[in-house]
């Protein structure tokens, strides 16, 4: 095999190979992105309508969208930490995560924070008010009144028992000093009514079915936080204050009968650390797209609702994702906006389209420097290969010149049949060189310069011979 075959080959290889561990490192991280599915964990009525506004958004890009009922709070932050749940997004109420930290919270409860706290947020969604109802009769103005009494906190799983319990804790009511009972409310309000509670604590959205009874049933009333609120925004950063202004459910009856101040949570949208970037984005777009409605299924609007202010990507508990953040700000990606449209016309896999997502731009910053390189080495090629191909023969070239030094030296002895030799030499290894037909003519101006320097050594002979 000649010189120029050997070249060949290992141009052909060394390409062969690096498009064969291109393609490995795709296949691998491929399959490290999966199919493309998102299964989200929802708890009340409210959370699953919105999640389901989120479907033909995911669907039409081809994304494998699951909606699971589970029990709001711990059970769904639980489902997102066990990656055997198969759950990669839920929606948690604003405030829990944030009351398993700080000076109220125990050793145990920073250790879970520790944990939820690695969870990424997509945004907060909308106002979830801290409602604490009581009989109209009693007296009570503030948390710390409810020392010794009866409280109903919400099921022992849920994010509302959590927050209320920390609320309670900072004015000085715990489980020693109170009774808390693991139950929720009824839209009956039964429990308060019968006395087998005197208050009772609630962390729904103000279109519930239970909070629209409630807030209509003539014998009991809400705990106002006027005096605190502002307090209360300060010291847990996830709470703020709306208010229930006077005649917002009813003119007639006048309900509420005065205004009164409630603390409010907002409920937000989490997902595992490790949810892959493309989906992220096409979440975020789904939520963007598809904010909680301003009317209830009942054509009412939604108390405390403002179009403006969610879904927002300000989150006082969780981290919010950089590609959430990224979609909020500038909307989605260029090629992600092209690329999943695509995808699930054509049937494109997704962990394609997700792995084109992801790489498209990291590839571009090496391919600026790369094509910094590769201009000037494009630009030599041509010489490189002109060279290349004029190697052998070029060699040949100085062998022959040797050849007709010793021809023309007068002093070397004539050895007739060792200069032949090299001729014929010189000649074989020329006749094997192949060559571009467009470097033919070089070939032959080396075959013709041999055949002189035969001619030569024919007529040598018949010179004198220099003395030794």
């Amino acid at each position: 095999m000649t010189d120029s075959s050997y070249a060949k080959t290992a141009i052909v290889g060394l390409f062969a190979g690096m498009i064969g561990l291109a393609s490995y490192g795709v296949v691998h991280q491929t399959r490290q992105i999966g199919e493309g599915r998102i299964v989200m964990a929802t708890g009340s009525s409210q959370y699953f309508e919105l999640a389901e506004s989120y479907r033909d958004d995911l669907e039409n890009v081809g994304v494998k969208f699951e909606v699971q009922r589970r029990t709001e709070g711990f059970k769904t932050l639980r489902a997102l930490l066990d990656p055997k749940s198969g759950v990669n997004a839920g929606f948690i109420k604003g405030g829990l995560v944030g009351s398993l930290q700080g000076r109220l919270a125990t050793e145990k409860a920073k250790g879970r924070h520790a944990q939820y706290g690695k969870l990424l947020s997509l945004g907060r969604l909308f106002y979830e008010p801290i409602w604490v109802f009581m009989r109209k009769d009693a007296p009570f103005t503030s948390l710390r009144d409810l020392r010794g009494k009866k409280i109903l906190t919400g099921t022992r799983e849920s994010g509302t028992r959590r927050i209320a319990g920390v609320l309670l804790k900072a004015n000085g009511v715990d489980r020693k000093s109170a009774e808390f009972i693991p139950e929720n409310l009824p839209p009956d309000a039964a429990h308060l009514l019968d006395g087998r509670a005197d208050v009772a604590v609630l962390v729904e959205p103000p279109d519930s079915d239970t909070i629209q009874a409630l807030l209509r049933s003539p014998d009991i009333k809400l705990m106002d936080f006027s005096e605190e609120a502002e307090a209360y925004d300060n010291r847990f950063p996830a709470i703020t204050k709306v208010v229930l202004n006077k005649g917002a459910i009813e003119f007639n009856p006048l309900l509420p009968p005065s205004s009164v101040t409630l603390l409010a949570t907002t409920a937000a949208l989490v997902v595992r650390a490790d949810m892959d970037p493309a989906l992220v984005n096409l979440l975020t777009q789904a939520v963007i797209s598809n904010p909680r409605p301003a009317f209830d299924r009942h054509g009412e609007p939604v108390l405390f609702y403002n179009a403006s202010s969610f879904p927002t990507s300000s989150d006082p508990e969780f981290q919010v994702s950089n590609d959430a953040r990224f979609v909020y700000k500038n909307g989605m990606p260029f090629l992600l906006r092209h690329l999943a449209p695509m995808h699930a016309s054509v049937g494109v896999p997704f962990s394609f389209m997700a792995f084109a997502h992801s790489y498209a731009a990291q590839a571009l910053l090496i391919l600026i420097p790369l094509l910094a390189l590769l201009v000037p080495i494009l630009r030599a090629a041509p010489s490189l290969y002109v060279w290349f191909v004029r190697r052998p023969l070029i060699y040949w070239y100085r062998q022959l010149k040797a050849l007709e030094r010793n021809l023309d030296s007068r002093g070397a002895k004539y050895d007739l049949e060792a200069h032949q030799a090299e001729i014929e030499r010189i000649d074989g290894a020329v006749r094997r060189i192949r060559v571009p037909n467009y470097f033919s003519n070089e070939l032959y101006d080396l075959r013709m310069h041999i055949d002189l320097v035969r001619q030569r050594l024919k007529l040598r002979p018949s010179l004198p011979v220099a003395a030794e």
